[in-house]
């Protein structure tokens, strides 16, 4: 090889030729983070897919729905007497809570709640999680708190079977699921009307409707 080819094969590439090969080596780079990237993501839906029997079987309405199937609300376990049932994240000592859990596969679920000197309030949860209704004894008539339970259906049959002309006056809450929780709390300051509290929560009734 002449001096003059050595000096040639030697000499450094020409700009261009640095930046093609930038441009594809970045390319290439940008493929292989995508291409890991829609891996990842493919990997946590199938997890997320799978998972999900699993994780529907542990919300509040799964894990309470023995609670209050016999007509009246249900003290649920305090720390110590969970009888094999979750405790309540949080609890506030000073709240006494009470579960009647339903199922409207059988028809409309009447609750009664008789108000007394300390605070009640009641809230229906939809299977799965979240708030349906919540309802106060501030909205009790003559002492007393009465609502249906029902699905969307069961409401529209209940409409069309109601006297013509005449409008009902008892309060129809749908639920948009057929299983769920009516939970009743009620707030006490003293220990010694503890006793009370629980008295008036357990006293909610919750059956089926006529």
């Amino acid at each position: 090889m002449s001096a003059i080819e050595h000096d040639v094969a030697m000499a450094p590439a020409p700009p261009a030729a640095k930046w093609k090969a930038r441009l594809r080596s970045g390319f290439v780079r940008l493929v292989m983070t995508t291409l890991a990237g829609l891996i990842l993501a493919a990997i946590v839906h199938i997890v997320t897919i799978l998972a999900v029997p699993a994780l529907s079987l542990r919300d509040a309405a799964h894990a309470y729905r023995e609670l209050g199937t016999d007509g009246h609300a249900q003290l649920i376990p305090v720390p110590g007497q969970a009888r094999g049932l979750p405790t309540l994240r949080e609890a506030d000592p000073d709240v006494v809570t009470a579960i009647c859990s339903y199922d409207l596969s059988n028809g409309p679920m009447r609750v009664v709640a008789r108000t007394g000197v300390l605070p009640l309030g009641l809230t229906l949860h939809r299977q799965g999680g979240g708030v349906i209704y919540a309802i106060t004894d501030r909205a009790a008539i003559r002492g007393v708190l009465e609502f249906l339970v029902m699905t969307e259906a069961q409401r529209d049959e209940r409409i069309a079977a109601d006297e013509e002309g005449e409008t009902s006056r008892e309060l129809r809450i749908v639920s948009d699921t057929d299983q769920g929780l009516i939970v009743v709390r009620v707030l006490f300051r003293l220990p010694s009307d503890r006793a009370d509290a629980e008295a008036l929560a357990t006293g909610v009734e919750c059956g089926m409707a006529n």
